[in-house]
């Protein structure tokens, strides 16, 4: 019996390794298109952090490249994409919250929003973003690591194309092939909210982290769950549109639930100015043009009026900027460009003036004309 045990075993894992190695060989090869497993970005953004869920590995560095963009990313001792910043200060600081497109995805640093905010303004931002951050933890992000460090002022920024999902667990389970749905959310219903800590079970991240066949199977695993939650998906956002947009097609309770998040930011803000970035993509950008100033903005505005922010937002002004949305975008990905970059930096300086930023406000230089 333990012969026969023993050799069953042998047998599967033998089998195991087959199958791993042919599938490592064959996407070596190109003959089955699939992603090599996500180990070496992982030593960058990192998914196991306990707080966030995500979050940089401290004083580390990775290349990203894509199609179109080859970037080296750096971070401090304490995991932020920034330059090494003290915790105390004489003068006026801005610390920066957000996600992938304030990290500055595909931008080299010097040419991120922040950066540029900092060179208009000649005031320091703390650049605390991060890839895969939602409006949730950028609240947390602010509680447990921002706050000790000194500021007069806080941007925090929305991403309307996926923060509601990013706030939503059963809308973010459900979304195929998403890795980064481990996360601190708030769920319940508005609003009567608990927090919730999702995290991914280290088996579970070894094997996605090193297996070419478990990343076959992956797949598989998440279309199963992802029909399973269809129809939270479908309850939780408002699939109107063509392109849908999240300035405008969004469920009631989901905006409720980005409404308590910012309030409890603008709560553990306190008396320091607090200043909400609306971040349009191009399905927002084409939308515009439509459809002209978003529910959202209005929501939000009234919103922040009541509860202690103040709400910028840059999808009337880079809309109006621009006759071809496409020069915000890299070819290859949704984020923004480097011009994007620069035209948003503008406008925010223009929108928050000097007294925002310490008194010590000056004019934008634009590098690239108008279309």
């Amino acid at each position: 019996m333990v012969r026969l045990t023993f050799a069953v075993a042998a047998a599967c894992l033998a089998t195991v390794a087959m199958v791993e190695v042919g599938t490592r060989g064959l996407v070596g090869t190109e003959v089955i298109d699939l992603a090599r497993p996500h180990s070496d970005d992982e030593l960058y953004w990192r998914s196991d952090h306990p707080t966030f869920g995500v979050w940089h590995a401290p004083n580390a560095s990775w290349v990203h490249r894509s199609k179109c963009f080859k970037v080296k990313y750096t971070s401090n001792s304490v995991g932020a994409r920034d330059i090494e910043r003290s915790r105390r200060a004489a003068g006026p600081r801005v610390a920066v919250l957000g996600d992938s497109f304030f990290e500055g995805w595909g931008v080299v640093a010097h040419q991120r929003m922040s950066n540029r905010l900092e060179a208009i303004t000649g005031v320091p931002h703390l650049n605390f973003a991060m890839a895969h951050f939602g409006p949730y933890q950028q609240l947390i992000a602010y509680e447990t690591l921002v706050s000790d460090f000194d500021h007069d002022a806080v941007i925090a920024s929305i991403v309307p194309i996926n923060d509601f999902e990013d706030t939503d667990y059963d809308l973010a389970r459900s979304t195929v092939g998403y890795r980064f749905m481990y996360r601190p959310y708030l769920v319940g219903d508005p609003p009567h909210l608990e927090h919730l800590d999702v995290r991914e079970n280290t088996a579970r991240r070894w094997l996605r982290q090193r297996s070419y066949a478990f990343n076959v199977v992956l797949p598989l695993i998440d279309q199963r769950r992802a029909g399973r939650f269809e129809d939270a998906r479908a309850a939780s956002i408002a699939r109107v549109g063509d392109p849908p947009s999240r300035f405008y097609d969004y469920a009631d309770a989901a905006a409720l639930r980005l409404e308590i998040i910012l309030a409890g930011l603008a709560k553990a803000v306190g008396e320091r100015p607090l200043a909400v970035l609306l971040v349009p993509t191009r399905p927002d950008l084409l939308r515009f043009r439509s459809d002209g100033v978003s529910p959202l903005e209005r929501r939000l505005v009234e919103a922040g009026a009541r509860d202690g922010y103040s709400v910028v937002d840059l999808l009337p002004p880079m809309a109006e900027r621009v006759t071809e949305v496409d020069r915000y975008f890299f070819p290859c990905d949704y984020h923004w460009n480097s011009f994007a970059n620069e035209v948003a930096a503008e406008q925010v300086a223009e929108a928050l003036g000097g007294t925002f930023f310490g008194g010590r406000a000056r004019g934008a230089v634009r590098s690239e004309p108008a279309a």
